[in-house]
């Protein structure tokens, strides 16, 4: 299960993708396979009226056309069960995807508010999934009966330091309405967790500090990807050795 760069992660290894096929896929990507801005005059006219009617910078195509490299295009084709989150801009809720077009709710989930475009699926309009659910926890242990879930967290940004961090910066309208929706975001992840340890599900997460990344740092790809998979190994090490060394 996952949310928005989540959802790719969690697709992937549904779709029983082998650790050398997800690597090979990963680190051969480069940002103008998935930069795709609408022509500079266009984006300076919408500029002009304020924004009105102009819905995102990037179109999506490139991105659609990158997941397509996946080897299975239906949800219910994975060999996993897969569940990804998204944000229903049209009905105003969280939304999980368990069945239907892969690379639709992938693309949905992804769907950075302002960087892309919203992502139309059935008559609605969908947008990132870690708008409004930073990890659905729920939506795994509802699709799969589970004893432990283990969660890649990653902070927020402006969260990592905790919420008192932002007291020794200038701050701006934009960091104070950056900072309430990932506050949001961080509590609605904690009432998950609630709910699914109530249930008696056991919920391992896993901390890693790896390099950051972007569509101008994709060059770090391979130290981050490696970054992540040491500090899992030595957590899961250390709550199922015995599965791990008969994998070794």
């Amino acid at each position: 299960a996952g949310a928005s760069s989540g959802a790719i992660v969690a697709a992937m290894a549904a779709c029983g993708m082998s650790n050398n096929a997800i690597k090979d896929m990963l680190f051969s990507l480069k940002k103008e396979h998935f930069w795709d801005p609408d022509p500079w005059h266009y984006i300076l006219r919408k500029a002009l009226s304020l924004f009105r009617g102009y819905t995102g910078y990037l179109k999506g195509d490139g991105f659609a056309c990158l997941l397509r490299k996946l080897p299975v295009m239906q949800i219910e084709g994975c060999e996993r069960p897969l569940a990804i989150a998204a944000t229903n801009l049209t009905e105003g809720k969280e939304a999980i995807f368990t069945r239907g077009n892969l690379i639709k709710a992938i693309q949905a989930s992804g769907a950075v508010p302002m960087l892309f475009k919203p992502v139309e699926i059935d008559g609605s309009l969908y947008v990132d999934g870690g708008v409004t659910n930073k990890c659905p926890l729920k939506a795994l242990a509802d699709l799969v009966d589970l004893k432990t879930i283990i969660v890649h967290f990653i902070a927020s940004e402006n969260m990592e330091k905790g919420v008192h961090g932002f007291l020794g910066k200038r701050m701006t309208p934009w960091h104070i309405q950056y900072l309430a929706v990932n506050i949001a975001r961080q509590e609605a992840y904690q009432r998950q967790l609630e709910i699914v340890r109530m249930r008696g599900i056991e919920v391992i997460e896993v901390r890693t500090n790896a390099p950051s990344l972007g569509p101008d740092k994709l060059h770090r790809g391979p130290a981050a990807f490696e970054s992540a998979r040491a500090t899992a190994l030595e957590v899961l090490s250390n709550h199922f050795p015995h599965h791990l060394n008969s994998k070794s």
